[in-house]
């Protein structure tokens, strides 16, 4: 392969036998036409100007081979430090086609599926996806044959083995062969200790219940005992002990429901529900609240009445978790719009406020465990961030999908799609 150098010197010797000839057939020319050059002469000339344009023609020959053996050596390289890496690679890497057989394997993948490199020939990987409703196997594979990337897929997979395993599964495009790249990541540590900590905390918030039921209990036997001799500020300590005991109470609930959305054993129950009905024992929760702050509820229902089938627990978590949120925040004298519209088998619900908002540079975050908006922790010291989590798990448990709109100081729109089995409307 020539040098940088040599390409440069060669570039410049043709653009000077281009400008020689350019500037030798232009004097030919002119002589010509002034009748002052004889006949052997200008053949001669012409000659002179053929040998340039020869040499130009070389050279650019030469130079061109030079560039295309440059390529090739480039992509010979690429090549070689790729299939390097794929083959030394600690991620699995498996190639497929466009209908998910499998091309090529590397070892790590081998590894990871407990097989042997001849266990795989003519496989179809999708034989290896536990379609246990985790994931929707139809979907992956069209968006597979469609060529389009599929980033960190959480996939329950059973190895040649017979073991049950988790992975994570990234697809792109390989190349412009047709062939699909496919990495898988072992996550099936990572899933233990998730749901091991989900077992734990629902174990412990399911202990607590009782000492907390027997608080409240008792603290309800000495305000009636204290009721006509109790003081000021024994009346003020109770109510103190009470609000903490009911945030307690409200707290591990949330813990309940979290830890059974994501270890799969809530047991959803379909029962019959009149959403009016529905709407109004959610405002009856917030009334107080609303009074106090003087807030304007805003309320649609299209149709009134309508009856539905759907897990009533799911749904109300769902709604008086908006609500709660969208009266805490909400300023004094503001508007909280409050509706529902079913359209065919199609719900939704609209919780919104004109309160304090949520950044936007913060939305992304706002459905994570534990995430509180920066506004939010400065305008209330209460709240654990797990109300909008469990919002976006019991949305998804019913199939449905949650949307927000929102800006700090410009308050927030929140709206919930869920598709539901109309009784009557």
């Amino acid at each position: 392969m020539p040098s940088t150098r040599k390409v440069r010197v060669y570039r410049f010797i043709e653009k000077t036998a281009l400008a020689v000839f350019v500037v030798w057939s232009g004097g030919l020319a002119v002589l010509f036409a002034l009748d002052r050059i004889a006949g052997h002469e200008l053949l001669a000339g012409i000659g002179v100007d053929i040998f340039i344009l020869l040499l130009i023609l070389v050279i650019q020959q030469t130079i061109d081979s030079w560039l295309v053996m440059s390529f090739s050596q480039s992509d010979l390289t690429q090549k070689d430090v790729f299939e390097s890496l794929y083959e030394r690679s600690p991620v699995g890497y498996l190639t497929l086609d466009t209908k998910g057989r499998v091309v090529n394997v590397n070892p790590s993948a081998v590894n990871l599926l407990q097989g042997s490199m001849d266990s795989f020939a003519g496989v179809n990987f999708y034989n290896f996806i536990k379609d246990e409703g985790e994931v929707d196997l139809e979907v992956l594979e069209r968006k597979v044959e469609a060529g389009l990337t599929v980033n960190d897929m959480e996939v329950p997979m059973e190895t040649i083995a017979g073991n049950y395993i988790w992975v994570m599964v990234s697809v792109s495009p390989y190349r412009n062969s047709g062939e699909r790249l496919v990495s898988l990541i072992d996550i099936t540590e990572k899933k233990n200790i998730d749901t091991a900590k989900s077992e734990f905390v629902a174990l412990a918030t399911h202990q607590l219940r009782t000492p907390i039921a027997a608080i409240r209990w008792n603290v309800e036997l000495l305000e009636r005992s204290l009721k006509t001799i109790k003081t000021e500020s024994q009346t003020r300590y109770l109510a103190k002990i009470e609000r903490n005991v009911l945030r307690m109470i409200n707290l591990i609930n949330d813990f309940l429901s979290v830890s059974k959305l994501e270890m799969g054993t809530y047991a959803a129950e379909a029962v019959s529900l009149d959403l009016s009905e529905f709407f109004e024992s959610v405002v009856d929760e917030f009334v107080e609240k609303i009074n106090e702050k003087q807030i304007a509820l805003d309320r649609h229902e299209v149709p009134a009445h309508a009856v539905i089938n759907t897990d009533s627990r799911l749904i109300h978590i769902i709604v008086s978790n908006l609500m709660s949120n969208a009266v805490k925040y909400s300023k004094t004298n503001g508007q909280l719009t409050f509706s529902y519209q079913l359209s065919g088998s199609s719900l939704q619900i609209v919780v919104a406020d004109d309160g304090i908002g949520i950044p936007e540079g913060e939305l992304d975050k706002l459905f994570t465990k534990f995430y509180r908006a920066s506004n939010a922790q400065s305008h209330q010291t209460e709240g654990t961030g797990l109300g909008l989590y469990i919002v976006k798990q019991s949305v998804e448990q019913l199939g449905g999908g949650i949307t927000v709109q929102s800006g700090e100081d410009k308050g927030a729109r929140f709206v919930v799609t869920l598709p539901v089995s109309v009784v009557s409307a």
